[in-house]
């Protein structure tokens, strides 16, 4: 009986969601966590940025394709079978810069980008359909802190692996390549880990609740609803802040290589992961909370997040044009000059700020989607579009750009896309279709007049048809 008992709870922990989302959180950080933390080295650790910027723009080009359209292969396919095809990119990839880093092969790395980008694209829109539709709707806050808590990790350890083997490298060059072994031997247990996650229709979730699954459609119908979710005001008005909230990498990419040693760059990059794990945990807790409302709770987060990234890209062009007046030279933290701490603590800042961005955009659609197939939909266009910000950034950063300009053309990006994710932001828990919290009868007054943060979890979502752009 015991054995039995032990078996059964053994079994339901493996169908439960937060098997799912530890699950996703292990592909996050052997896949595009690391992948992430190669980045993070400043140009996937190569001795000027350029080629892999190159790179980088072909991946995020593809990638936002994928991101757009695989969720009419996942209606096809499933779910579980997109994201397994979409965790075999990254090791060929980073095989690619470690080619380019050794022997100083290029066109492995424009291959490897596109294999990449193709094979991203898929996992990005299945991943974000999944840690958005899985979960009970009262826990998707804590997580998706849990999903980037992994994500983070990977680059923790990516700078921490770096760290180890370039602890000495105290002036300009390359990352050890050693580094990069380390990182493909890891991605490739992405795909066995993929292998553990449960199909949609097998998840048992605590409150009883099943994940909704979206009817099978044909490719038409699947093209059209995509139309429509781009479409609507709902979420037509959110694509410029999916755009522009990931314009910042390639600046921030460009910066840490140009300026700083490669033991600095390490550092960076570990430290960069640390505090976004910190800051996205906390925002995590807070976008569930029970004691606000979930309109209070959208329009609190936004009002942080928003400032603190604009604060940090204010920041951003005072520092970059000091830098770009009078070149620092390979800063190292022994560094007397004052240099090295403003421009190290803007890179740590900018990512810090730029992960609570990601986290409370996938929260905002997540709050908005009403069912797996609409949330595919969501992550698709929110992944997507913000692929094609970080292409157009990475284009410029692959030239001989001027990075004050560079800042110029984020900030600009950034500022037109805030007044209209606040016609969404503003509605979020008011209005029908996005995320009003609704009675479970409407003929008990006791309920309908209760709190509405107590009946966050019963939210509803709707695609609005007559409310186009």
């Amino acid at each position: 009986m015991v054995a039995a008992n032990a078996a059964k709870a053994s079994k339901s922990f493996y169908r439960s969601t937060v098997f799912q989302i530890i699950v996703i959180g292990l592909i996050s950080f052997v896949g595009p966590g690391l992948w992430n933390g190669a980045q993070s080295l400043g140009a996937g650790g190569a001795l000027e940025p350029y080629l892999v910027n190159a790179g980088n723009s072909i991946v995020f080009s593809l990638m936002g394709l994928g991101c757009v359209f695989a969720p009419v292969l996942i209606n096809t396919f499933g779910v579980k079978n997109v994201l397994l095809a979409g965790t075999l990119g990254w090791t060929v990839y980073t095989a690619a810069l470690y080619q380019n880093n050794r022997y100083g092969t290029e066109w492995f790395v424009i291959l490897g980008a596109v294999i990449c980008g193709i094979s991203a694209g898929l996992y990005w829109a299945a991943e974000g359909a999944i840690v958005l539709s899985y979960p009970e709707p009262h826990k998707r806050g804590r997580y998706l802190a849990i999903w980037l808590f992994f994500k983070n990790s990977g680059t923790i350890l990516a700078g921490a692996i770096n760290l180890g083997t370039n602890i000495h490298q105290s002036k300009g060059g390359k990352v050890n390549y050693k580094t990069l072994l380390a990182f493909i031997a890891l991605q490739c247990l992405a795909l066995p880990f993929a292998l553990l996650l449960s199909k949609p229709e097998d998840v048992k979730r605590d409150d009883g609740t099943s994940v909704v699954l979206p009817e099978k459609n044909t490719v038409k119908q699947q093209l059209g609803a995509l139309w429509k979710a781009c479409s609507t005001r709902k979420v037509g008005v959110l694509l410029p802040i999916f755009f522009s909230s990931w314009c910042y990498w390639g600046y921030s990419s460009s910066h840490l290589t140009l300026y700083y040693s490669v033991r600095a760059r390490a550092l960076a990059s570990f430290l960069a992961a640390i505090t976004g794990v910190i800051a996205t945990t906390g925002l995590g807790f807070f976008l569930d909370s029970q004691r606000l409302s979930i309109a209070a709770r959208a329009r609190i987060g936004a009002a942080v997040v928003m400032t603190l990234f604009s604060g940090v890209l204010v920041w951003a062009i005072v520092v970059q044009h000091s830098f770009t007046a009078k070149n620092p030279g390979k800063l190292d933290w022994t560094d007397t000059t004052g240099n090295f701490g403003k421009g190290f603590g803007l890179y740590i800042m900018l990512n810090m700020a730029g992960n609570c961005v990601q986290n409370y955009l996938y929260w905002l659609i997540s709050v908005l989607a009403e069912d797996l197939g609409v949330s595919a939909r969501y992550a698709g266009l929110l992944r997507g579009v913000e692929s094609f910000g970080q292409c157009a950034a990475f284009g410029m950063a692959s030239s001989h750009f001027n990075l004050t300009y560079t800042v110029v053309v984020v900030i600009v990006f950034w500022a037109v896309s805030l007044p209209s994710s606040f016609l969404t932001i503003l509605k979020v828990g008011l209005a029908e279709g996005y995320g009003k919290p609704v009675p479970i009868s409407s003929e008990d007054p006791s309920i309908a007049d209760s709190d509405s943060a107590s009946l966050d979890d019963k939210c509803v979502s709707d695609e609005v048809a007559s409310d186009k752009v």
